[in-house]
């Protein structure tokens, strides 16, 4: 008799417990290491059609001036506050929202820049909900210097705090839960006995890429590594706690991006969340010309210059560390399956606007639109982009979808 499936997420799931029997995998095997779930969802994955099932948003405060952040129309002309998404190459992989407006924006309102109301879950949660039920974590938030300062991510109307530490994140996510007295220990180490057992029941192919996969985790712990190196352990206790210092907010947020493309990479997870800085911009970047804290380039910091020049170098850097996660899912091969939406919680940041938001979709292979677009203050929000995410991976059809604007943002979708 021929099965019927309630929607196309459970199939989704009936075709990954085929795949986990089919190579005999048992529970305690694809358990024993995330790596294992990682390598069967690429099984799964490979038998069906290239479409896009991950997400990632990255949150950027306090918005931007607008006039120095908006390109043309043609992507040929970059002011300096989006300049780095064309020097880094990402421009053309980018769809520029113009003209849009905020639901419920200003400084205080990050919890509901994911959602449409104060509990339930936010965006990133509820994506995960509807199409990362075979991964094994459904959502990872990390942020660089929130401290404290507003969350994101609430699951089930409870507030999430983002994962401001890379030693943290990396241990949680490719550590299989272990510790260290050192944070030069070796993660593979932990996953030996899955990764064993699995080898025999793959083939050569996948072996290759399990192998790759492995390569890769050993790669970023080293540049973890290098970056701790000279930390101070106390011998038979866990990795020190990384030093959040304002001075290595750039390697931060570019470790947290590694880590993202490569959780995403191994199919560890399908939806991730970044947040640089927090909502009072209470945050600095002093390796910068200016040195202060991020709010201060924002209001009052700029000599009265018209054209922001303290503001404009602080924003064109986020905007840097933005493009170079999306550089790196592009890398990584990621960047056509992953929808990339970037995020802010204001327009004009020294006006605290609430139009005009610097808004960007990217990925989706063919499916999103490349260039800007006008879509029309009066109507459509960020809600209506994340909206539009979640109908290109067809999350609006599960039966577990939030919901969080009735429409998609027109010109959009391809």
């Amino acid at each position: 008799m021929k099965i019927r499936y309630k929607n196309k997420f459970d199939k989704n799931r009936r075709d990954f417990l085929k795949v986990l029997t089919g190579a005999g995998i048992c529970k305690g095997l694809y358990q024993a290491s995330p790596l294992v779930g990682g390598m069967m969802l690429s099984r799964l994955a490979e038998s069906q059609a290239a479409t896009p099932n991950k997400s990632v948003i990255v949150y950027v405060p306090n918005g931007c001036i607008p006039d120095n952040w908006f390109p043309d129309a043609n992507l040929n002309n970059f002011p300096a506050m989006s300049a780095p998404y064309a020097e880094l190459g990402v421009q053309n992989e980018c769809h520029f929202l113009r003209d849009m407006r905020h639901h419920n924006g200003g400084h205080g309102l990050m919890p509901v820049l994911m959602n449409n109301r104060w509990d339930g879950d936010s965006f990133d949660v509820n994506i995960a909900r509807c199409i990362g039920e075979n991964t094994v974590f459904p959502y990872v938030n990390l942020g660089v210097h929130s401290n404290g300062h507003g969350t994101m991510t609430k699951e089930n109307g409870v507030a999430v705090p983002f994962e401001d530490n890379p030693f943290n994140a990396f241990e949680r996510l490719f550590g299989n839960g272990s510790t260290a007295s050192d944070p030069r220990f070796n993660i593979i180490d932990a996953h030996k006995d899955a990764l064993s057992a699995l080898g025999n029941k793959l083939g050569t192919y996948e072996k290759e890429r399990l192998d790759s996969h492995v390569t890769a985790i050993e790669e970023t712990q080293n540049r973890l590594i290098a970056l701790g190196e000279g930390l101070s352990c106390s011998t038979g206790s866990p990795p020190a706690q990384f030093p959040l210092e304002p001075q290595t907010f750039e390697q931060q947020a570019k470790l947290q991006a590694d880590i993202i493309a490569l959780a995403l990479q191994c199919n560890l997870t399908s939806s991730c969340s970044l947040g640089l800085g927090n909502h009072q911009g209470e945050f600095s970047m002093p390796y910068l010309n200016f040195q202060g804290i991020y709010h201060a380039s924002i209001h009052g910091g700029n000599g009265g210059d018209p054209t922001y020049p303290h503001f404009s170098e602080t924003r064109a850097h986020l905007s840097s560390l933005s493009a170079y996660l999306i550089d790196r899912l592009r890398v990584s091969g990621l960047l056509d399956t992953t929808i990339f939406c970037e995020i802010s919680d204001m327009g004009d940041g020294d006006g605290h606007g609430s139009t005009k938001i610097p808004l960007i979709m990217a990925g989706g292979g063919g499916v999103i639109r490349r260039g800007l677009s006008n879509a029309g203050s009066e109507n459509y929000t960020v809600l209506n982009m994340l909206h539009t995410s979640a109908a290109i991976l067809g999350a609006d059809q599960h039966p577990s979808y939030q919901g969080y604007a009735d429409n998609v943002v027109p010109g959009l979708i391809a």
